[in-house]
């Protein structure tokens, strides 16, 4: 399972069988906040790398003997920055394109031009629908954009705020 959260809380113990350090981390994501745990040995290599009021993505799993629990524990496998994300070309820029009078023709002309000012290794995916029931996924095989607040910021003013998302990609 992965998580997109921020680590709200870092409560560093000690194990009392292995004497090891451990952690308990409090995220939060929009729907609230949990506690996690990190197990000695991944706490050792992981530790660097947690720290508080940075986006996150969290993999992991519940531990089967908690299955029938109405408090389950969530160990915590591996971190990842959403930044890292970003830099390493895993995040996909989704456009969603409906059919509007209002659309602008040269619209793609302007969103080549943003992409050309901001190059950079995520991917631009277009998703149009003329309302009809006809849809569309295409994505640009040459267009590359950097995924910045300045580039995002441009685009989601010439395209509307809700017409342009971030995705995980795959690589």
């Amino acid at each position: 399972m992965t998580l997109a959260v921020v680590v709200t809380g870092i409560k560093r113990q000690i194990s009392k069988r292995s004497g090891s350090e451990f952690a308990r981390l409090t995220v939060e994501d929009f729907s609230g906040s949990a506690e996690v745990m990190v197990f000695p040995e991944k706490w050792s290599v992981l530790s660097d790398q947690v720290k508080t009021d940075i986006p996150i993505l969290l993999k992991g799993a519940y531990l089967w003997r908690d299955q029938d629990s109405d408090n389950a524990s969530f160990v915590v496998e591996s971190v990842m920055r959403l930044a890292e994300l970003r830099a390493s070309g895993q995040v996909i820029i989704s456009i969603d394109l409906k059919r509007d009078p209002t659309l602008d023709p040269g619209v793609m002309k302007d969103v080549r031009s943003i992409a050309e000012s901001f190059p950079g290794s995520a991917p631009l995916e277009l998703y149009y629908s003329d309302g009809n029931g006809l849809r569309a996924r295409l994505r640009s095989r040459s267009l590359t954009l950097a995924v910045n607040n300045t580039a995002l910021k441009d685009l989601r003013s010439l395209l509307g705020n809700d017409a342009v998302r971030l995705q995980r990609g795959n690589k």
